[in-house]
C-alpha cells in the first residue's frame, strides 16, 4: 500500500456443509462477486476455502470505512444467499488495513495462511510500527511470498496477518522466521497470535496499493 493510502477489509465467514462447498463457491466467486466489486467504493474482492471443513470465506475491500458500512446492508441479501448455498451460517469481521503490499496475484489453489491475533487497543500504533519496521522488510522478497497485510481493528485489539503463497511448501519453508517475528511483536508491544489457518484460495482481485 502507498504510504497515506487507507483501505478497509470485511471478512465473511461462512461454515456449513463441505458437501455443498463446490456449489457456494460457484455461487460467492460468480454472483456475489459480480454484486460486490459493482458496489461503489470496492477496492476487489478474495475467495478462499476450506473444502473439507466446510468453511468459505468473502473479503471485500473499500476505499473507506463509509463505503464499507454503506455496502453491509445493500448486500445483505448476497450473504444471505451465500449462507443458503452451504446451509451454514455466517459471522462478519471488520478492519482496517494497515499496512500490506503484493508481489503477485496468486493463482487458484494458492495457500492463504490467516493468522489470528490480539493487542491491547492503546498499542495499536506501536504495533504497526513494530510491523512496519521490522517484519515487512524481512517478509519483502521471500520465495513463493504473493502478498502479505496486517489487519487491526483499533477498537477491539483484534486483527489477523493474512498471508498468500505459491504453495504450501513455501509457507511451511518461512514459518521458523514467522515464529520468530511472532515472539519479538510478542515480547515487544504484547501481541497475543493464534496458530495460522491455512486455506486455499480461489481468486483475489485485491489491489494493495
Amino acid at each position: 500500500m502507498t504510504k497515506g493510502t487507507q483501505m478497509f477489509a470485511r471478512y465473511t465467514t461462512v461454515r456449513g456443509d463441505p458437501n455443498k462447498i463446490d456449489a457456494a463457491i460457484e455461487y460467492v466467486d460468480g454472483q456475489a462477486r459480480a454484486a460486490i466489486e459493482g458496489t461503489k467504493g470496492n477496492l476487489g474482492f478474495a475467495v478462499v476455502a476450506d473444502a473439507d471443513g466446510g468453511r468459505l470465506v468473502g473479503a471485500s475491500y473499500w476505499d473507506s470505512a463509509e463505503s464499507m458500512r454503506a455496502a453491509e446492508a445493500s448486500l445483505a441479501d448476497t450473504r444471505a444467499a451465500a449462507a443458503d448455498a452451504l446451509s451454514g451460517e455466517v459471522s462478519l469481521e471488520r478492519f482496517e488495513v494497515a499496512l500490506g503490499f503484493r508481489h503477485s496475484f496468486p493463482a487458484r489453489g494458492a495457500t492463504v495462511r490467516l493468522a489470528r491475533l490480539e493487542l491491547d487497543p492503546a498499542r495499536a500504533e506501536e504495533a504497526i510500527s513494530l510491523m512496519r519496521e521490522e517484519n515487512m522488510p524481512r517478509v519483502k522478497g521471500t520465495d513463493g511470498l504473493c502478498s502479505w497485510q496486517l489487519l487491526l481493528n483499533r477498537e477491539s485489539g483484534s486483527g489477523m496477518v493474512v498471508t498468500a503463497w505459491e504453495s504450501q511448501e513455501a509457507a511451511e519453508a518461512f514459518w521458523p522466521t514467522a515464529q520468530q517475528l511472532r515472539a519479538r511483536a510478542a515480547d515487544r508491544v504484547g501481541v497475543r497470535f493464534a496458530a495460522p489457518d491455512d486455506m486455499t484460495m480461489v481468486r483475489s482481485t485485491v489491489r494493495l496499493d
